[in-house]
């Protein structure tokens, strides 16, 4: 039966990130998908992170907790080991959907000229409430090469396409996921799926909002300059116009309450809600775990 399934290896790079840590992985454990390979490279925390990491070792492909290189260096060297058709890498603060690998997997097999799908996406406050989405256009390439939109949480690729285009380069520190999104669309087909594959966190020491007006902005012009990506007389107003479209269209599907899978209607839920409170590992042992994913599996249905 596993054979059926196309093998998906998933990262996570982790460092010092106890509050979220336990969210993330189960997250990924509790797909209960038959073929994960699941790795975990831990940069040494000092934060409880490895203790919890050890704990649920048994479930995980590989876990390690030594000093590395930084985020971009954890994520190369652990995709650099693995093994999956398809990959992605999930960061320690984020989390994926319920059914998410399930729905990549089946996704690749009915639209084999796709290299790469994502999805639109949901942010959460650090007490997992969710705060705002992201509504995407149907993919373009010159639109997602130009404005770094693509929400790598819910990214998932062939290893077919990351071994025509090298993986993740360990130089970058912010911008590790835009510069090899770009190389993706160069030499691959990409595609925006109509559903949420994961949740994207905000919170004060997240990278994205301590370093975008800084190391971000200076990496994003790298990429851009890297890649020969240049702004016409019109390229500007087209960027405004794109960005207004995502930030009005995901404005009014909150409010009017309209949902898809991957998510519940509106703002304010809390995102352990859309798992049944699988989430919560230590509130949730292996027999209860079955009972709820049973209990959601006809809104998984949609």
């Amino acid at each position: 039966m596993e054979a059926e399934w196309p093998k998906i290896t998933v990262v996570t790079p982790s460092f010092n990130q106890g509050r979220f840590i336990e969210e993330t992985l189960e997250s990924v454990l509790a797909q209960d998908y038959p073929n994960l390979e699941y790795i975990v490279m831990d940069g040494g925390s000092t934060d409880g992170s490895a203790e919890y990491i050890a704990s649920v070792g048994d479930r995980l492909a590989h876990w390690q907790s030594a000093p590395d290189g930084g985020q971009a260096a954890a994520v190369r060297a652990g995709l650099d080991r693995s093994t999956g058709e398809i990959c992605a890498w999930l960061n320690s603060d984020d989390m994926l959907a319920p059914g998410a690998l399930q729905f990549v997997a089946e996704y690749f097999r009915r639209n084999p000229e796709v290299d790469m799908v994502y999805s639109n996406r949901v942010f959460v406050d650090e007490n997992n409430r969710v705060g705002s989405y992201w509504i995407l256009p149907e993919h373009s390439d010159y639109l997602m090469m130009h404005w770094d939109l693509i929400p790598q949480e819910t990214a998932f690729w062939r290893r077919s396409l990351m071994d025509r285009v090298g993986g993740v380069d360990p130089s970058y520190r912010f911008a590790l996921d835009y510069d090899l999104f770009v190389r993706f669309m160069k030499q691959g087909r990409l595609a925006r799926a109509k559903r949420f594959l994961g949740a994207f966190r905000l919170h004060g020491d997240s990278k994205t909002q301590s370093q975008i007006n800084t190391i971000g902005a200076q990496e994003i012009y790298r990429v851009r300059t890297t890649h020969g990506i240049t702004f016409g007389r019109k390229a500007h107003f087209r960027g405004f116009k794109f960005s207004k479209s995502v930030e009005l269209r995901s404005i009014v599907w909150s409010r009017t309450g309209r949902t898809m899978p991957g998510s519940l209607p509106g703002i304010g839920w809390n995102y352990g809600e859309l798992w049944g409170g699988l989430l919560d590992a230590e509130g949730f042992p292996a027999p209860a775990r079955a009972e709820a994913a049973e209990a959601r599996e006809p809104a998984l249905a949609g």
